[in-house]
């Protein structure tokens, strides 16, 4: 268990969002896949499974079999690929599946405050004055000391994870929640969200649709190329013909070149932010 010692300068800065995002995410599937217990993931698995049939498949198998359930497994590096094929072709539902969850706790936050939304967060995290206790496999008690709390869902999680401010991404500590996965839901995140990838993919090719899928996040040819383990030339070739079809705009921020959805990229992507 992992008790969290709040103060009253803390509960004033807990920020809660919609996703730590993909790269976090990415880190977490890699053991769901690893489990076999028939579950929500189940279809998951098995359109992961026939995408991983190829030169890596048995590599990232084996990894993910050998991760453990814990926050350590948030400190290494996906195996190359894996990201592409199990949670790319799903990102857009799945942010909008956590992102209604963010909303729903804001819904709350307005009925019951704070208080009230610790308690009822997870079944295993409580809240009583002045400690946020999480029921899981690690260990520990932390003092905040006024540094505040970043709260946020996750759709892969198998339980909720407590991430210090040097291993978060966020420069606070972190709290990540698993939400509860209905069948209803996961056939809309698994079916509907794989089969508009995958027409996306056929008009486009794989490389060249995972290139616009990346710039949801305004990205740096380096960042995308990094992503998606390709080269920077052909990153920069596949966002020229992007560019010149209408569906990326580039833009130079603070010295840096950034690639964008522009309004015709979104829409041929499906979602409208």
């Amino acid at each position: 268990m992992v008790s969290l010692h709040l103060t009253v300068e803390d509960m004033s800065r807990i920020r809660f969002i919609g996703t730590l995002g993909p790269d976090f995410e990415t880190r977490l599937a890699e053991v769901r896949y690893a489990d076999l217990q028939q579950d929500e993931f189940g279809e998951w698995r098995r359109k992961v499974r026939r995408r991983l049939r190829g030169v890596a498949a048995a590599a990232v198998s084996a990894r993910a079999r050998s991760l453990h359930r814990s926050a350590k497994a948030m400190s290494g590096a996906y195996a190359p690929g894996f990201q592409d094929v199990a949670v790319e072709p799903f990102w857009g539902r799945i942010r909008d599946h956590l992102a209604l969850e963010r909303e729903k706790l804001g819904r709350r936050m307005v009925s019951s405050g704070v208080d009230g939304v610790l308690n009822e967060l997870h079944p295993a995290i409580s809240w009583r004055t002045p400690f946020l206790r999480v029921g899981n496999n690690q260990e520990d008690a932390v003092e905040l000391r006024g540094g505040g709390l970043v709260i946020a869902p996750s759709l892969f999680a198998a339980h909720p994870l407590f991430l210090d401010e040097k291993t978060s991404g966020q420069g606070v500590p972190v709290l990540a929640y698993n939400v509860m996965l209905t069948r209803e839901a996961a056939a809309g995140i698994w079916q509907q969200e794989e089969d508009k990838a995958a027409s996306l993919r056929d008009l486009l090719g794989h490389t060249r649709a995972s290139v616009l899928e990346s710039v949801r996040l305004a990205s740096s040819t380096g960042e995308i190329s990094r992503r998606l383990h390709i080269s920077n030339p052909s990153a920069s070739k596949h966002l020229g013909v992007l560019r010149r079809s209408g569906l990326v705009a580039t833009e130079r921020r603070n010295n840096l070149t950034l690639h964008r959805l522009t309004h015709l990229g979104e829409a041929v992507l499906g979602r409208q932010e």
